[in-house]
């Protein structure tokens, strides 16, 4: 039967039809494993300070290693997502210096970009943190409120004198830069900055797509005030369109307040005081 041509041809054609649905389903399947496979579950911690915030302090003393166990000893990198899955290493979910320790070590997680935008920053264990990724390659950009760069030990000086880029609302008059959040590692942020320094090669492009983005946001400032005594949240997510809203409006206030030509001309500039030393400090472009 096979020995006619017609016949020859519809068996072919028809086993060809079937092994192209076949192969084009088989395609289709392995292309939504992987897409479901590679896209990184959406996760939520949240930080919460209040009275309790310093009921367990007297159990810290002469045991802080113990509290910062991951940070201090593991053996790999940090990984951003492990930070916010763990568990505390105090039973008091309030905790200061758990919850101080969790952000420093998402900071030390991070490899590409750092977007800061808060009205104060005083807590010099979070600006150690900050100085210590700047100083293996991370970029990080700080927005703080104008008054608040100025106010009691506020880190501005410090992080500044390291090289830190860092802008202030100075020139919008009558507007509080009242923000509080932290982007970790935004895709957008990383490109268009390694981008910017001719540092984006393919295998970055790709690294940073699939690289873990945390979103730190709520209504506490970084200050030891916050997170010791005041009645403050800290949300810290993933979630990858608020990632995204969050990058694009800093970008917006980082192009909002970039340092006038008067700003500009006056290279050096006092920003703070001190422990009785003045710091001089540029602005960064």
């Amino acid at each position: 039967m096979l020995k006619s041509a017609p016949i020859r041809y519809t068996i072919y054609g028809t086993l060809l039809l079937v092994l192209s649905e076949v192969g084009y389903c088989s395609c289709r399947a392995l292309k939504n494993w992987y897409n479901h496979v590679r896209k990184p579950k959406e996760l939520w911690a949240l930080i919460l300070t209040n009275e309790q915030s310093l009921s367990c302090l007297a159990g810290h003393k002469g045991n802080s290693r113990k509290r910062s166990a991951i940070s201090l000893n593991a053996k790999e990198p940090l990984d951003k997502i492990s930070v916010i899955e763990r568990k505390l290493a105090c039973a008091n979910p309030y905790c200061t210096d758990s919850n101080i320790d969790r952000i420093v070590d998402l900071l030390n997680a991070t490899k590409y970009s750092i977007d800061l935008a808060m009205f104060v920053l005083t807590s010099v264990q979070i600006s150690k943190a900050l100085v210590k990724a700047y100083k293996r390659g991370v970029i990080i950009r700080i927005i703080i409120d104008n008054d608040g760069a100025f106010s009691t030990n506020s880190q501005c000086g410090y992080l500044m004198k390291k090289d830190i880029a860092i802008r202030l609302n100075s020139h919008i008059n009558g507007r509080l830069m009242h923000h509080k959040f932290c982007i970790l590692d935004s895709p957008s942020s990383a490109k268009y900055l390694l981008k910017k320094q001719n540092k984006l090669t393919k295998h970055t492009f790709e690294e940073i797509n699939n690289i873990s983005s945390i979103l730190m946001m709520g209504s506490a400032n970084w200050t030891m005030q916050a997170f010791a005594t005041n009645y403050e949240n800290i949300l810290l997510t993933n979630q990858k369109q608020l990632i995204e809203k969050y990058s694009d409006e800093f970008q917006r206030l980082w192009e909002l307040f970039a340092p006038t030509s008067s700003e500009r001309s006056g290279k050096f500039s006092l920003i703070n005081f001190f422990s009785k030393n003045y710091l001089y400090c540029y602005w960064n472009n």
